[in-house]
């Protein structure tokens, strides 16, 4: 395919795809007047509809994201979404992950009463990732208690606006302003889990970066430093640890690349629990 109608007539020129990503099919593109667009459309795992709910609302309330240019199901399926272009690259240093550090905690000061975006509550986060604790619990082994003392932790926390997987593959990085990706994880949900799956993914270095706790630090330093109020090492070790639960487990039962094993995630989370 080479181009891409949209719903009023216009047609998107594609270029060539992202990097990145393996849940929907994006490539550049070029609007008729020579704008430059992303286009993203829905593969197996998709949430592309979702997402554009979830950008719309986070565009109102000031976040630094990309702006839905349009949003529609064609004919032959497969939701189809047409977002702006933003400057910015993603970044394997630490000043890189700091300033995404501080663009994520903006997400904390959103308001939350007319959001549209499923609210995930205590009781249904606990449950949900107990559930997933017990499907993974054999290759934990001795640190499920510990997991779910975590879960139990995260679960306490307020509602805030959370992107559900933040990390340097989903953040451009702009000298005048980074921007967050890919939000179709998007909902409200307890805080700390936006920073202690940041800080995870730091950790398993998928960007062979070989400084993972420099960026783990830097990410945290960044958040922190956003935040109007402390953030203490409990609920930031205990968001790290869910995160790695969300790995593992997801690694595990559906597995979508053969170079991201659950294993790599196990290993990440038994380390880290060590160090603490």
């Amino acid at each position: 395919m080479q181009s891409v109608t949209l719903p009023d007539g216009r047609r998107v020129t594609l270029g060539e795809r992202t990097s990145g990503g393996s849940k929907n099919h994006t490539r550049f593109g070029t609007l008729p007047a020579g704008r430059p667009v992303v286009v993203k459309q829905q593969a197996n795992h998709g949430r592309l509809r979702h997402e554009a709910i979830a950008l719309t609302y986070a565009a109102g309330c000031g976040l630094r994201v990309p702006r839905v240019i349009d949003a529609w199901r064609p004919p032959e399926g497969g939701y189809c979404l047409v977002l702006t272009r933003e400057a910015g690259v993603r970044t394997h240093q630490a000043a890189g992950w700091r300033r995404m550090g501080f663009d994520l905690a903006r997400l904390v000061a959103a308001p939350i009463d007319d959001c549209p975006l499923p609210h995930v509550g205590a009781e249904q986060f606990a449950t949900d990732h107990l559930e997933r604790l017990a499907a993974v619990r054999s290759l934990i082994n001795d640190h499920a208690d510990r997991v779910a003392a975590a879960v139990r932790h995260i679960a306490t926390g307020r509602a805030t606006l959370t992107h559900g997987d933040p990390g340097s593959g989903n953040y451009l990085d702009h000298e005048g302003g980074g921007t967050i990706l890919d939000w179709e994880t998007a909902s409200l949900a307890p805080f700390g889990i936006d920073i202690g799956r940041a800080a995870f993914i730091a950790l398993l270095d998928n960007g062979n970066t070989g400084i993972p706790e420099e960026l783990r630090t830097a990410v945290v330093a960044g958040y922190r430093a956003r935040l109007p109020a402390p953030l203490d090492e409990v609920t930031i070790t205990a968001g790290m640890i869910v995160a790695g639960l969300q790995f593992i487990h997801g690694r595990h039962t559906q597995p979508l690349r053969s170079d991201r094993t659950a294993k790599q995630a196990v290993d990440a989370l038994i380390g880290f629990i060590h160090r603490q």
